[in-house]
């Protein structure tokens, strides 16, 4: 049922990991089809601390980390939160997300 309202283009990076000197291994990008809704919320991140989500993506039920990172409107978003809810007519995912922050130089 969830398939429906699944008609947003998403692109989920993800994470290869890292190596033995904890830099970054290459990514791998994966083209799928979500539910975008803009909203501000204020959430608890996966550290604990109260942050300000600005999207909610409803995904298929699918392998996806906090390490991961979702991209619509070229720009990247960072997860945090992942939720599955339990829902009757399939599982899926419900995705907290926020832009990602990178300082001025």
């Amino acid at each position: 049922m969830i398939n429906a309202y699944l008609v947003d283009s998403i692109t989920i990076i993800k994470s290869g990991g890292y190596d033995e000197w904890g830099e970054p291994l290459a990514t791998t990008e994966i083209n799928v089809k979500g539910k975008i809704e803009y909203r501000t919320k204020l959430i608890k991140s996966l550290a604990g601390e109260d942050v300000v989500s600005n999207a909610l993506v409803y995904l298929e039920d699918r392998e996806l980390s906090h390490e991961d990172k979702i991209k619509f409107d070229d720009k990247e978003h960072i997860i945090l939160r992942i939720d599955k809810p339990k829902a009757f007519s399939g599982p899926h995912l419900e995705v907290h997300l926020t832009y990602e922050y990178k300082p001025i130089k």
